[in-house]
């Protein structure tokens, strides 16, 4: 074999492997986009415990079904709550984070609210206090509003959702905050990057 055709073949070996390489991540990231968690916040239309699925209504009207099992965790429904104790829940406000493939989601962390104890609001990132688990957003008409970040929180962005434990959002991220009100401190539950 001449020098060149040698130098041929390990460059087609090579380009072989790139090709390879780019077609793994492109699979993965591929994957990843299908698996990834994110969360959802509706009203909990139905409970159904034979199937083990719940369905939530979003305030656009899209309904989202997803199965659950016994690791599924439910807050603020009992201590030790289960999926199925969901059942006469519903009309409830929800935030659901799940994981799987669109039309396939897995629950895995449900917050039940009361009929209308979810509230949302609406601006850019001002201040994160990572320390004193704080979030400072400026409303569009200049207001600024201070939310304790719960135990249960978390941050959904294009990436997926995040335990809000480890607030990755920023200041200048634009945001919808869910939260409720607890002993007149605003509680966020879910921030959702827009």
């Amino acid at each position: 074999m001449t020098r060149n055709a040698a130098l041929s073949v390990c460059v087609t070996i090579v380009l072989s492997f790139l090709g390879c390489l780019v077609g793994c991540d492109a699979a993965r990231a591929q994957a990843s986009a299908t698996k990834s968690r994110h969360a959802v916040v509706g009203e909990l239309e139905k409970v159904d415990t034979d199937a083990k699925k719940i369905t939530v209504r979003t305030a656009d009207g899209t309904e989202h079904v997803f199965s659950y099992s016994g690791r599924t965790l439910v807050h603020g429904v009992a201590a030790t709550a289960k999926g199925s104790e969901l059942v006469g829940k519903e009309g409830s406000q929800v935030v659901v984070r799940s994981t799987g493939e669109a039309g396939r989601e897995t629950a895995e962390h449900v917050d039940v609210f009361g009929h209308d104890a979810l509230k949302t609001s609406e601006g850019t990132i001002t201040h994160v206090d990572n320390v004193g688990h704080k979030v400072t957003v400026k409303a569009a008409d200049g207001a600024e509003e201070t939310y304790d970040i719960g135990r249960d929180s978390a941050l959904d962005s294009e990436h997926g959702v995040v335990s809000a434990a480890r607030f990755t959002g920023k200041e200048g991220d634009h945001v919808v905050v869910y939260h409720t009100e607890e002993g007149g401190k605003k509680v966020a539950h879910l921030f959702k990057h827009l």
